[in-house]
């Protein structure tokens, strides 16, 4: 076997492993049956902008994970005396997932009624400038929340300009971010050789830029020392640790972003869905009023507590490799007493968010107390589901990326799928939500709150147990 087809079938071995290509499975399988239970008007407009946010930057985020992994097994360090380039090296982990995102993208194009070749060529190519990217900001950073905090920052823009171009925009200025021209590969199967040949120069600039901070940020090494000053013993275990996550917050951008990203999200939802739906009803004769709840649910209510889970799970997930969790065992704190801090603290920042986000929205006529309590109780889920059955965190990132999939796909099945097909969505705490928010009763708040419990009380078991022993 030659050097290349080597490095393809360890990295493909590697993944497997990880069960990425499972995801990416279930991703596909989600997004499709989403689709197809939407109008055929309407899937014509969400299927393009489910291929640019979702199924383009599918492996962004697991390619700083491995990377990170790599690092910290010692891999990276192997490679600067090996025979594999850095070429082939980079050239496998972006052949196998955008391999991924390409095949994700053949079944989501079919249902939204786009054209699959031109489609499936606009997602590889906005796959592989994200893959570059990201392989290039990771460089830097030594956790995963370290490079949570610098990546928006390159990628948001790349991802809403073209967003803004699929909805309500049609300026030439947008062409200036190289990856609008791929959205209309993806919407409307043609984009001028200009758009396509800057997009392919954006790629060749990442690129270059990923060899570079390969070149110069040695991966073998350390981490660098953190200097702790002499500080005042706080009393008891909580204040402790409520003061170090004050100093994290201080330290990294992520818990910022985490505060803010929510409330920009309704502000934008506040000031845009009406021109937005104007828009849309003008040019492809879509109505969004009437599936107003639908992304009150999905957009607001059920992101707000999937987003503080993810980063409750992230933040355990770096205590776990820098074994600070080694030394709970033999600390006041205990495992129990730092697990049941970050669940509450999760619980609580969802709610403040929520009490904030949702009238700001602009899309509820009233505040379903209620429903915000019950939605609030899903971010401890996120978080404990992710640690009781990851190992590290690109399972972790793998996880997170299914998870993802029920607060943002439950509202739009609830809402579009006959009632019949709702019994086994009911198992589900996010249901109840939902149904909370749609149809507030007592019976339907008390059966959320309960089996809410019930699945919190299991997963935090089994968390503890996992944790414990690992």
């Amino acid at each position: 076997m030659s050097r290349r087809g080597a490095a393809l079938a360890l990295e493909w071995t590697v993944e497997w492993r990880y069960r990425i290509p499972a995801v990416a499975l279930v991703v596909t399988v989600v997004w499709t049956v989403v689709l197809l239970a939407m109008p055929a008007s309407v899937a014509r407009v969400a299927g393009p902008m489910v291929l640019v946010i979702d199924t383009a930057t599918f492996g962004a985020f697991f390619i700083a994970a491995l990377v990170l992994f790599e690092r910290g097994e010692g891999a990276l360090a192997a490679l600067t005396v090996s025979p594999l380039r850095f070429a082939e090296y980079l050239g496998t982990k972006i052949t196998v997932l955008t391999g991924l995102s390409v095949l994700s993208a053949a079944p989501i194009a079919l249902a939204a009624g786009v054209h699959l070749v031109t489609a499936l060529l606009g997602v590889a190519l906005l796959s592989v400038l994200f893959l570059a990217l990201d392989f290039a900001l990771v460089l830097r950073q030594r956790t995963l929340t370290g490079f949570l905090t610098v990546a928006p920052l390159t990628l948001v823009p790349l991802i809403a300009v073209p967003l803004a171009h699929l909805t309500v925009a049609d300026h030439p200025l947008l062409y200036l971010v190289p990856t609008t021209a791929a959205a209309d590969l993806i919407r409307s199967g043609t984009a001028s050789a200009t758009g396509v040949g800057y997009l392919l120069l954006a790629i060749a600039a990442a690129t270059w830029l990923a060899r570079r901070r390969f070149t110069h940020e040695p991966p073998s090494r350390p981490a660098r020392q953190r200097h702790h000053h002499t500080r005042p013993r706080l009393r008891g275990w909580l204040p402790a640790l409520v003061d170090i996550d004050r100093r994290t917050t201080l330290r990294s951008a992520l818990l910022t972003i985490v505060l803010t990203g929510p409330i920009l999200l309704a502000v934008a939802l506040r000031l845009g869905f009406p021109p937005l739906a104007g828009y849309l009803h003008t040019r492809f004769g879509v109505d969004l009023q009437p599936y107003q709840p639908v992304l009150l649910a999905s957009l607001v209510v059920l992101h707000v507590p999937l987003i503080t889970g993810m980063v409750g799970a992230l933040l355990i997930l770096d205590d776990i490799d820098d074994r600070t969790v080694l030394i709970l065992r033999v600390s006041p704190v205990t495992v129990t007493r730092y697990l049941a801090y970050r669940a509450t603290a999760v619980a609580a920042t969802a709610m403040l968010l929520l009490t904030v986000t949702v009238p700001v929205s602009g899309l509820a006529p009233h505040l379903e107390l209620p429903a915000l309590v019950l939605a609030a109780a899903q971010a401890p889920l996120i978080t404990l589901a992710t640690i009781a059955v990851a190992h590290n965190k690109v399972e972790g990132l793998a996880w997170l990326k299914i998870l993802g999939l029920l607060p943002t796909g439950i509202a739009p099945a609830m809402w579009w799928l006959p009632d019949a097909a709702h019994w086994p969505l009911r198992l589900l705490p996010h249901y109840w939500t939902v149904d909370a928010l749609w149809h507030p009763t007592p019976f339907g708040t008390l059966t959320g709150a309960t089996l809410t419990v019930l699945v919190t009380a299991l997963l935090a078991r089994r968390t503890l147990h996992r944790v414990d022993a690992g």
